[in-house]
């Protein structure tokens, strides 16, 4: 007892962990075949492989020589790191995110979250752009190192209602999601505590998808028909679509947002026979699709070891980088049933991926 006690204490849960876990989750609770099963569960593996080699990738290139071990303010100012500008940037992106939420709503006509007719009306760019509320928001409390956990809270769920108008769950989990992560790796709540609130934003999607099943007037269980579903998707493209997108899905994806190509998960959806409707294949549908079973351990290796890289910066160095890397953590659980689809996502990851290469140039700049 007092060994899980002090687990529960000391321990860090880390990404590739949250990933394995909730990819079983996943298999678990929907009706998926045992081959799929299998092909998710070994892309879960892959990543969860990979995640600890860019860990240790960090080590290896030296990158601990410049951050490591200073946990206060007054220390990282010396590695040049100016939390200010961080901050100033992320404000910069929350203004322009609330300020494509209102041109959103006054585009659509009406405020979706009450109006589901005029969610239909919503502008992809505007929509999109919006989202830039989530990633300034989390740039600021990584960047504010001495702001207090309670206006942290207060003011997440202020943004996340906010950006809830727009009437999509997801922007309001990766809020959620992405602060918790970075109150949790700037060890401002401990393993305990992280359950805790893990729990209430459980308790808050499941208030919203009964929330839309009530208004839309569908039946079935909330979460576990959505997950259903979206399994038998992966499954039905699994054995059906195995490598015939050729990497068609992730051109559409970036197209799309310029009018030159449906949206990947209209092209899903129109593949399988169901039309004027958008369907989530999950990201292991979206790969095994794209580039076929084989494409599993490149997407899932560089993809982990990029992450694991990227979250011992992000541990060390706070800021934008602890910000970033918070929103894309979010993205990627919640991509286990999306995918990675967006446009504004897919920037993200190459925006990540680029302050990685910034902070190993700086290690080798300043030798």
């Amino acid at each position: 007892m007092d060994l899980l006690k002090k687990y529960l204490d000391n321990e860090r849960i880390e990404g590739h962990h949250l990933f394995l876990i909730f990819t079983s989750l996943f298999i678990v609770i929907s009706s998926v075949s045992y081959y799929s099963g299998m092909l998710a569960l070994f892309s879960a593996m892959v990543f969860y492989i990979s995640f600890v080699v860019g860990k240790r990738l960090y080590s290896i290139l030296g990158l601990n020589t410049l951050n490591e071990g200073t946990s206060n303010l007054k220390d990282k100012i010396k590695y040049n790191i100016n939390y200010s500008k961080h901050t100033i940037f992320g404000l910069i992106l929350m203004i322009f995110g609330l300020t494509f939420i209102v041109l959103d709503i006054l585009w659509a006509g009406g405020i979706p979250l009450l109006d589901l007719t005029s969610k239909k009306n919503l502008s992809p760019l505007y929509t999109m752009l919006s989202r830039l509320l989530i990633l300034g928001w989390a740039i600021v409390v990584a960047s504010k190192l001495s702001l207090n956990k309670k206006k942290i809270i207060i003011y997440s769920f202020i943004f996340s209602s906010t950006i809830m108008l727009l009437g999509y769950r997801t922007s309001v989990m990766v809020m959620l999601m992405s602060i918790l992560f970075i109150i949790y790796y700037s060890n401002k709540i401990k393993n305990r505590e992280l359950i805790f609130f893990t729990i209430g934003i459980f308790m808050l999607l499941l208030f919203l998808s009964i929330l839309k099943l009530y208004i839309l007037g569908s039946g079935g269980i909330p979460l576990v028909s959505r997950i259903d579903l979206t399994m038998s998707v992966f499954d039905i493209i699994a054995h059906n679509f195995n490598g015939v997108f050729n990497g068609y899905l992730t051109y559409s994806a970036i197209y799309s947002y310029l009018g030159k190509s449906l949206g990947p998960r209209t092209i899903i959806a129109n593949s399988i026979g169901i039309h004027d409707v958008t369907i989530t294949p999950t990201i292991f549908g979206a790969v095994i699709g794209d580039y076929g079973t084989l494409g599993i351990v490149p997407y899932f290796g560089l993809l982990g070891i990029f992450m694991g890289l990227f979250y011992r910066i992000s541990k060390n160095f706070k800021g934008i980088y602890l910000g970033v890397y918070s929103v894309i953590l979010s993205y990627l659980l919640i991509a286990i049933e999306t995918g990675i689809l967006d446009l504004d996502v897919i920037i993200y990851y190459v925006f990540g991926f680029l302050l990685c290469i910034y902070v190993i140039l700086k290690k080798f700049i300043n030798k």
